[in-house]
């Protein structure tokens, strides 16, 4: 059986940092869901259940404008008869009395995790066996995190899957809910289908394959997404595929300095790293012999990319400070002595160019950058 394993989805985060890209950004995370439904019922796929790890909704209490249509897209995996799990996470957490998995459980498709301790939150038939599903839902007071959660329940069955909203072998807080690793690989189940953390991992704990679907879609250039859908297969062994989820690539490039000898080269590496469909970051790093107007060549690349942010981590150095610097009495001084003397006998330009650029990363390093 194939299983996609959903995760951190997010549905209506405001990604205000994109200013007037904002609202058409949102709209286009939003749109994930949408896409993973059909992922899961194109036939090429062969997807037999749909396991939510957590997290679905930015928050508890998800607009209007914002549930109904991740209902709608839910209905439409139950109507084509999938088996669906929807397990709250910490950001759209079942303790709040408003919260939406309380508000709206009536009507929510498929199975909804309630439970506050672990236990069979469902089973299903298929292929000649039975798979045996088990989570809970988080709930501050009812849910006992501390010590970490490490007895896992199994009953009779073929397969087992437990599916949480949790981290392994690490505590942030209790609404992280920790987990035992070692209770996990002497649980006895196929494999854990997991949520929380937003990178995507997949790794054996004794037999049972512990899985992080991560967050698809890109929240801030610390948050960038996987970019892919994640497919557990319980075969003989339980394995884990990733296929593309058609997301707009979220990147941080860094460009060294170094290698630039005036604005106009800089600007041509960064119009090299042009995408339009990208949300690119670019970090200046190193020593400059040149100024960096940050604001004249963001104008200038911005329309090659979908959003460009430029940070620049750089230190300028110019070569009347150098002169000073080469008559200290000290190992910098003396560097710098050596390298400008060597610049001013060099003929070659290629010689020169390799002398600046020694000179720049060397004055970098033994000062520790200079303002």
């Amino acid at each position: 059986m194939r299983l996609l394993h959903l995760a951190d989805l997010h549905l209506g985060w405001e990604p205000v940092f994109l200013g007037e890209l904002a609202a058409q950004r949102a709209r286009e995370r939003d749109s994930l869901l949408e896409r993973a439904v059909d992922f899961a019922l194109d036939k090429r796929h062969e997807i037999r259940a749909v396991l939510i790890a957590g997290d679905l909704f930015e928050t508890h209490r998800p607009s209007w404008a914002v549930l109904e249509p991740a209902l709608r897209q839910l209905r439409r995996l139950v109507r084509e008869g999938l088996f669906l799990l929807t397990v709250p996470g910490n950001h759209d957490e079942i303790s709040y009395h408003d919260s939406v998995y309380r508000v709206e459980a009536g009507r929510w498709p498929g199975v909804l995790v309630q439970q506050p301790m672990l236990g069979e939150a469902a089973r299903l038939e298929y292929d000649g066996q039975v798979y045996a599903f088990y989570s809970l839902a988080y709930q501050a007071g009812l849910t006992k995190t501390s010590p970490p959660l490490g007895e896992f329940c199994r009953g009779q069955a073929d397969r087992h899957v437990g599916v949480l909203h949790g981290t392994i072998d690490w505590s942030r807080s209790d609404r992280s809910l920790p987990v035992s690793g070692e209770a996990v690989a002497a649980s006895g189940y196929d494999c854990l289908a997991l949520g929380h953390l937003h990178s995507h991992s997949a790794r054996f704990l004794g037999e049972t394959l512990s899985v992080y679907a991560g967050a698809c879609e890109a929240k801030t250039f610390s948050d960038p997404g996987t970019g892919s859908f994640t497919v557990i297969s319980l075969d003989k062994q339980a394995a884990a595929v990733s296929y593309p989820a058609g997301c707009r690539p979220c990147l941080t490039k860094e460009v060294e300095l170094n290698f630039c000898r005036n604005e106009a080269e800089l600007v041509s590496v960064i119009q090299h790293l042009a995408g339009h469909q990208s949300m690119l970051r670019v970090v200046l790093k190193g020593q400059t012999s040149f100024r960096v107007d940050i604001d004249k060549i963001q104008a200038q690349c911005s329309p090659l990319f979908y959003f460009l942010q430029l940070d620049s981590e750089s230190v300028y150095i110019d070569f009347e400070h150098l002169r000073r610097m080469a008559g200290e009495p000290t190992i910098l001084g003396l560097f710098v002595k050596n390298l400008l003397s060597r610049l001013e006998e060099a003929t070659d330009e290629e010689q020169r160019e390799i002398l600046r650029r020694a000179l720049m990363r060397g004055v970098g390093s033994l000062a520790g950058g200079i303002s």
